[in-house]
């Protein structure tokens, strides 16, 4: 048991990858109904998603309040470019991620001169404005939005059952969670940190804090990018009312209770909100007031999200029990 735990904790990264894997599996087995499917690609979707906000919030320390704009261009990209075009799944879904990742170096530029409230005012107003541009224009079917968007497909095999997308769909959030994990343990990653805890501190040492602010909103928006695609070619249908100010709030959320700077909270907090979030529909008039409740609740007994607070008193113990270990190798001593 003890060599199990210290090869779980020397390979932590993999070792939740193959059980978020096993999880994926077995889930469809336990939960065969067609609306716990949905629930699971919603949930895989709003993974990609949270590990964009991980990167550019919880890692480069820049606050984005626009991850539903970035989301909203990579799924009218992805329907225009597959339905006007009439380009196939991939292409539209290369298109989608490449059009996204330009407007995220364009709202990184901001991110270089103003920080802190001032830049997630810059956001919401991205976000917003790519909102109500779409909303207006005829490309994108104006208020009606895009409908008939071809289905999600793999060497010219479409994904007709909720089931086949659920799989493919998860197969993108196993593959981001890997991506995103193995850039943490980079140089590159480590960079990100260093700029979150003191940017000053980090151009000293010679780091080029102006590309690697503009590379976390370029990351942050091709996950979007691909997150949007992805639910536009599954749902088949969107609209600019879809992507609100509201889901905002769900994506902050995700990354908030799950812990901030972790990947796997990231994910944890994705799956928690998403299962909430379809639960309370019925309460719609009261999901506004129980999210912020929840934010609140967080900020107020959990500042380090669920991830970072299990690390944070495991810490506590690890130096408790050496405290005991070294009191005791003294009093042995006398």
């Amino acid at each position: 048991m003890e060599k199990t735990f210290k090869y779980f904790k020397a390979h932590k990264d993999f070792s939740l990858t193959v059980l978020m894997v096993v999880i994926i599996s077995i889930m469809p087995l336990i939960l065969s109904n067609d609306y716990f499917i949905h629930i699971g690609c919603m949930i895989g979707i709003n993974i990609l998603l949270a590990l964009g906000m991980h990167l550019v919030t919880g890692l480069a320390g820049q606050i984005n309040m626009g991850q539903y704009g970035f989301y909203c261009i990579g799924a009218y990209s992805g329907a225009v470019l597959t339905t006007g075009l009439g380009l196939p799944f991939w292409p539209g879904l290369l298109g989608a991620i490449v059009i996204t990742a330009c407007f995220g170096l364009l709202i990184g530029i901001p991110s270089l001169k103003v920080e802190g409230p001032y830049l997630a005012l810059c956001t919401i107003g991205f976000a917003e404005s790519a909102r109500l541009i779409i909303n207006s224009a005829g490309w994108a079917g104006k208020a009606n939005g895009i409908m008939r968007i071809p289905k999600l497909s793999i060497f010219g095999m479409e994904m007709r059952s909720k089931l086949q997308c659920y799989i493919f769909i998860m197969c993108f959030a196993v593959i981001g969670v890997i991506l995103v994990n193995n850039l943490m343990r980079s140089n590159y990653g480590r960079r990100y940190t260093a700029i979150k805890d003191d940017p000053l501190a980090a151009s000293v040492i010679g780091i080029n804090v102006r590309n690697v602010k503009l590379m976390a909103f370029v990351l942050c928006a091709a996950f979007a990018g691909v997150a949007g695609c992805l639910y536009a070619n599954y749902s088949g249908y969107i609209q600019p009312t879809t992507f609100i100010q509201a889901l905002q709030t769900n994506f902050l959320l995700m990354i908030v209770l799950g812990g901030l700077g972790s990947s796997w909270g990231a994910v944890l907090g994705a799956v928690m909100i998403t299962v909430i979030y379809e639960y309370t529909r019925s309460y719609v008039q009261y999901q506004k007031i129980a999210f912020g409740i929840i934010m609140i609740l967080i900020v107020l007994f959990l500042q380090r999200g669920i991830v970072g607070t299990v690390a944070h008193y495991r810490q506590l113990r690890m130096i408790r029990e050496q405290h005991k270990m070294e009191s005791q190798s003294g009093q042995e001593g006398r």
